[in-house]
């Protein structure tokens, strides 16, 4: 294999990856159908295009790794975190600081927020709203059909 057909390869091989359809791919490159199912029965490209592969998941990997590691310092960093607010709620008597802290209150008791339980049976609306919003809907969407007839029927 040539390097020019090398290229294109990698190139072929790339969209493949990222999942782009054949005949899109042949678009691209300017290459027919045919030659382009050639290319990909071909050993050469078949090599490269795992190469290809195994470095797009060596850097997803590598990519959640980074998050990974970044999450577990954030969590080390919490409890620091915490003790830095409470000192200052302690020492200064700061008030935003003790409301931070009782947002981040495990249990919720005292936060600003509390859980709230949706029953389904609040969350369903009243039968007679439906039907008339289905009414009106119905009324818009009549004189919307009403409106291109009469423009035809002028011109």
């Amino acid at each position: 294999m040539n390097r020019q057909v090398e290229i294109k390869a990698e190139q072929i091989a790339r969209m493949v990856v990222a999942g782009m359809k054949h005949t899109k791919i042949a678009e691209q490159m300017n290459l027919s159908y045919s030659g382009l199912k050639r290319i990909l029965e071909c050993q050469d490209y078949k090599d490269i295009e795992t190469k290809v592969r195994q470095t797009v998941v060596t850097n997803m990997d590598a990519q959640l790794a980074q998050r990974a590691q970044m999450r577990n310092e954030l969590e080390d960093a919490v409890p620091d975190a915490l003790k830095v607010l409470l000192d200052q709620v302690r020492t200064k008597r700061d008030l935003r600081a003790a409301l931070e802290v009782l947002d981040r209150d495990p249990s919720r008791t005292l936060s600003k927020q509390n859980k709230v339980e949706l029953n389904p049976q609040q969350t369903q609306m009243p039968q007679s709203i439906l039907d008339n919003t289905i009414k009106e809907a119905e009324k818009t969407r009549d004189m919307l059909i009403r409106v291109p007839q009469q423009k035809v029927a002028q011109a």
